[in-house]
């Protein structure tokens, strides 16, 4: 993927299936392509398209693969074997996110150039709106992949960690392949920074779009969902609270009261506790994020999974009662194997697929969901158990979130490293499948527990480098928390040739 984020040959891809109702056929050369309002309005379509495409698929179930919540099963044929065994290298498995991701910035890039050279003179409110719509949504795209780009290449965001570095910053569309002017990586002080300013732009912007349920098209409260996610990671405990209260006690956006109704969220994609559920239909769909959790096969009514849940997920991480389980993870399964098969089995099914998006019952292709209300939940909770003195309030949020997902539920009343701990359970119990995890144990510091007690293991795939990996056990300092700069990159860009991370 040499030269990715110079390029705009990716559009060519993604010109045909990008559509919230209607796009452009066809491949369009730069010049005249965005030179009126209907036209970067198109073009702005194609921002959701990234969030949606690193927001799914191996970019979201790798990462709980590398976690400790899964084993694999004795047939999985080392599909996302590496991540498993954290056996990655500078030349997998995270090589598209870096290509892809600085494709989108560098389009996003190139839109905010060309909405700039678009005469407003004689827009009315309407359009002047519709313009500066346009624009947010570029700012929002570059802060949101920038964000995911530090997530997996770059340490955490603390004071130790400010001057090393971060990712590059890409401002400007370069289409002409000139090396020397290719970015470096700036600090992670630099880089965070960056990211929150963009997302400021894109919260100046978008003031007058307001949010709703479900939403599929940038609006505040996306923004603002955004911007307390930013906050937890940099520990600014008093902007994470203040952006994630007002949209959790908004009354805008409501939880699942009950089983119907988080069938409906999670199988058919009703929308409900989304600030934003990006746009899909059968003709553009994203990624599964189901790398075979179920493994179900109606053709022989089998269950042949390559990957099932821990002992400590199956029968530990929730109690008797919580929404969550009942509604994502299916119970007394017989998983059949090539060694024979098993009864009493317990898969997660949390992607079981919306029936309008695929032909096959099977794909387990559902609409993608970046920013639900719980999350915002537990920035808040977090955020007070870190800020200190305000233990009870931290409760007080979680009690909004068990109270809705647990029948009979007891109300929480803990503090310090007790109450820390079970937010983190909480992140752990609402989030599995979605890609938080490995980045949640990163930013922990805590490292990641070895993979304890397989719920059957004859079914788990021990032999080669599994076997060390079934009890693999990650120090927090361990160099491949931060992952490696591809290959590639480090060819093609003499600026950052001597800028890969530690250990690779």
């Amino acid at each position: 993927m040499k030269k990715i984020i110079l390029s705009l040959a990716v559009l060519a891809l993604l010109v045909t299936s990008c559509n919230l109702d209607e796009q452009p056929q066809g491949v369009l050369p730069r010049e005249g392509s965005a030179s009126t309002l209907e036209m970067i309005e198109g073009w702005a379509k194609y921002e959701y398209i990234y969030m949606r495409a690193y927001t799914a698929g191996s970019y979201i179930y790798t990462q709980e693969i590398a976690s400790d919540f899964f084993n694999p099963s004795i047939d999985y044929g080392n599909r996302e074997g590496a991540e498993y065994r954290w056996d990655w290298n500078s030349g997998a498995p995270f090589v598209d996110l870096w290509g892809g991701a600085y494709s989108g910035i560098n389009h996003a890039c190139f839109l905010i150039e060309e909405a700039g050279k678009i005469d407003k003179s004689e827009f009315d409110a309407s359009q002047l709106k519709r313009f500066n719509r346009v624009l947010a949504v570029a700012h929002f795209t570059k802060a949101y992949l920038g964000l995911k780009l530090l997530e997996f290449y770059a340490p955490v965001y603390n004071s130790a960690n400010k001057d090393k570095y971060g990712i590059m910053l890409v401002d400007l569309h370069r289409p002409t392949g000139n090396i020397e002017e290719y970015p470096g990586r700036s600090s992670v002080e630099d880089s965070y920074n960056w990211v929150l300013n963009e997302s400021k732009e894109a919260e100046s912007l978008i003031s007058g779009f307001a949010g709703e349920e479900g939403a599929d098209e940038l609006n505040i409260d996306i923004v603002h969902a955004f911007q307390a996610r930013l906050a937890l990671y940099m520990g600014n405990w008093d902007e994470a609270i203040a952006k994630s209260t007002a949209l959790v006690d908004g009354g805008k956006y409501n939880l699942c009261k009950d089983q119907a109704e988080m069938t409906e969220l999670w199988k058919n994609d009703s929308g409900q506790e989304c600030i934003m559920q990006l746009w899909a239909s059968i003709d553009s769909r994203p990624s599964s994020n189901d790398p075979s959790y179920f493994g179900y096969n109606p053709t022989n009514d089998q269950y042949r999974p390559d990957w099932i849940p821990n002992k400590w997920v199956a029968s530990g991480l929730y109690g008797t009662g919580d929404l969550r389980f009942s509604t994502w993870f299916s119970t007394g399964l017989k998983v059949t194997t090539s060694i024979g098969t098993a009864s009493g089995m317990t898969l997660m099914n949390k992607f079981p697929g919306n029936s309008t998006l695929a032909e096959s019952a099977t794909a387990h292709l559902n609409k993608i969901k970046p920013f639900r209300l719980a999350e915002q939940i537990l920035i808040a909770a977090e955020a007070f158990a870190n800020k200190g003195g305000a233990d009870a309030v931290a409760c007080q949020y979680l009690d909004k979130l068990g109270s809705k997902r647990i029948a009979s539920y007891h109300e929480v009343s803990l503090t310090g490293d007790a109450l820390k701990d079970y937010i983190k359970e909480e992140w752990a119990r609402e989030f599995i499948g979605e890609g938080f995890r490995w980045f949640c144990l990163k930013r922990w510091g805590e490292g990641m527990s070895a993979r304890p007690d397989p719920q059957l293991a004859p079914l788990i795939h021990t032999g080669g480098s599994n076997g060390p990996a079934l009890n693999l056990a990650v120090s927090a300092s361990d160099h491949r928390w931060v992952a490696p700069i591809p290959v590639d990159e480090l060819a093609a860009n003499p600026q950052i040739r001597d800028q890969q991370n530690p250990g690779y």
